[in-house]
């Protein structure tokens, strides 16, 4: 909802992350283009900060002298969706915390930040003329690694993310090979079609839990149980199959860090052509603001993180695994004491 809607107010209820239960009142300009969920940069104290704007208002308790004006609106990440902000004032109510320190610890740290935020353009990379014409006999075998680039390549573009996954000195490999001419890196690339490697078939068993996840009927909660080795995961991957052919966005939460790499190679592996992105503490601050923007587009289709990523504002979101449900690190244990299940 835009000021355009409220031409009878200029008072806009801002979210900070500061320690009290209460939202603070700024004044907009007229010539303010300003939508609810819209981050904002206000004077607080002696100092510029970011907050969020949650809602209008007509009057204000402050006299009319001491409310200060909303500086510039950061209009460089869409607002955040209604949805997203109703959840983050149920948690605000249901763990007692204050909303404003509820709704920013939401957003990535880099979003916190007064400047905008610039994402560096994720390139693309595929064979060119050269590489499609190139005979893999002729280049040394002890190129081990570009010939696992290039064999990758052959099947269709990659992501810088998805060819390291093949080696740690990917980089390296790869920049000769662009060097080279037998490899071309863009912005964007043709999108293809969802492709699943189909590996394994399922069980009865395995069968009737996808049977009974995917028939249509609404929102529902299934507790999926089995011991380790009995298979869980490929019943997950077949879930994931089902809901990415609807067009459906994925969020699948783990309980530590340190699973989700051998996940995100696993996933990458069965899914090659999906848009997957990792949100956990551990990320650098770009690498998870990046990330967290593609899954707020719809760009990342699957969402592989830890408890802070149930905060992730998913366009399409269709399911919600939640892997080791009864994992006390679902829990959080400072701070907003929330728990992701």
């Amino acid at each position: 909802m835009t000021r355009e809607n409220h031409t009878k107010t200029s008072l806009i209820r801002v979210a900070l992350d500061v320690p009290l239960s209460t939202l603070f009142d700024y004044s907009v300009s007229d010539a303010m283009q300003l939508e609810i969920g819209q981050r904002v940069v206000v004077p607080f104290g002696r100092k510029e900060v970011v907050g969020i704007a949650l809602e209008w208002a007509t009057q204000s308790e402050l006299a009319s002298s001491r409310i200060k004006s909303v500086l510039r609106v950061l209009d460089d990440v869409p607002p955040l969706p209604q949805e997203l902000l109703a959840l983050l004032r149920f948690c605000s109510d249901y763990y007692h915390y204050p909303l404003g320190m509820v709704a920013l610890s939401a957003l990535p740290v880099r979003l916190r930040d007064t400047a905008p935020f610039t994402a560096k353009q994720a390139l693309t990379y595929c064979l060119s003329e050269a590489g499609e014409a190139l005979d893999m006999a002729t280049l040394p075998k002890r190129r081990v690694v570009q010939h696992r680039i290039l064999q990758a390549l052959r099947l269709g573009p990659r992501s810088g993310a998805q060819l390291r996954e093949l080696c740690a000195s990917a980089p390296a490999a790869l920049k000769v090979l662009l060097q080279a001419g037998w490899v071309e890196a863009g912005a964007s690339l043709p999108r293809f079609a969802h492709v699943f490697k189909d590996a394994h078939a399922l069980t009865g068993e395995q069968q009737q839990a996808v049977d009974a996840v995917t028939r249509p009927s609404g929102y529902g909660c299934f507790l999926l149980h089995g011991i380790t080795g009995s298979g869980k995961t490929e019943v997950y991957v077949h879930l994931m199959h089902a809901m990415l052919q609807r067009g459906g966005q994925i969020l699948l939460l783990v309980p530590e860090i340190n699973l989700t790499p051998q996940l995100e190679h696993y996933f990458r592996s069965r899914f090659p052509d999906e848009e997957l992105v990792s949100l956990h503490s551990g990320l650098a601050e770009g690498e998870r603001a990046q990330n967290w923007l593609k899954a707020q587009s719809g760009a990342a289709r699957i969402v592989l993180g830890t408890r802070l990523a149930v905060f992730t504002p998913l366009p399409k979101l269709s399911l919600i695994l939640v892997d080791e449900e009864h994992d006390a690190s679902f829990k959080q244990q400072d701070g907003l004491r929330y728990s992701a299940r």
